[in-house]
């Protein structure tokens, strides 16, 4: 079983106590950009995986997008300007499912959301320092044996 903690676009904003607590009791923390430069004492969390947004510089080989194996979990992270996903989820999904992922975590819209297509589960964990028309968020989930389970969290 291993427990994350997923987030974005913070921007350089401090990040909430609450935040930083639940990313030291995680196993394993996802950032999907924008902000990676004021993650502070994260940056040299152990299991840290962490893609480019629009607003990052390059940062010590950091891709735009990973694809990642979590206790049998195929998952697609990317920051999502790349994909459009303000404007449309689909071209997010057709790459997921082209990489065999059931999963795609993307950030750039800084609204929470979850959206499926084609069998492939689209989840944006909104920001939790610059939200969009809504609450400052992050997604917290556990995977188990090929299985992911997700909550979006107000702040």
């Amino acid at each position: 079983m291993t427990t994350l903690l997923i987030f974005s676009d913070t921007h350089g904003m401090p990040l909430p106590s609450t935040l930083t607590s639940v990313a030291n009791e995680s196993d394993c923390v996802l950032f999907l950009g924008d902000g990676i430069s004021a993650l502070g004492d994260l940056l040299f969390k152990k299991n840290l995986r962490m893609v480019l947004g629009n607003g990052d510089y390059p940062y010590n080989g950091v891709n735009r997008e990973e694809t990642l194996d979590i206790d049998g979990v195929k998952i697609f992270i990317c920051h999502g300007n790349k994909y459009r996903v303000k404007h449309d989820l689909l071209p997010l999904a057709l790459r997921a499912k082209e990489l065999g992922c059931s999963y795609a975590f993307y950030g750039h819209t800084h609204t929470a959301a979850v959206d499926e297509y084609d069998g492939v589960t689209l989840i944006c964990p909104g920001s939790p320092t610059c939200p969009h028309c809504s609450a400052a968020t992050y997604v917290y989930a556990v995977a188990h044996q090929g299985k992911l389970t997700y909550k979006i969290i107000d702040l």
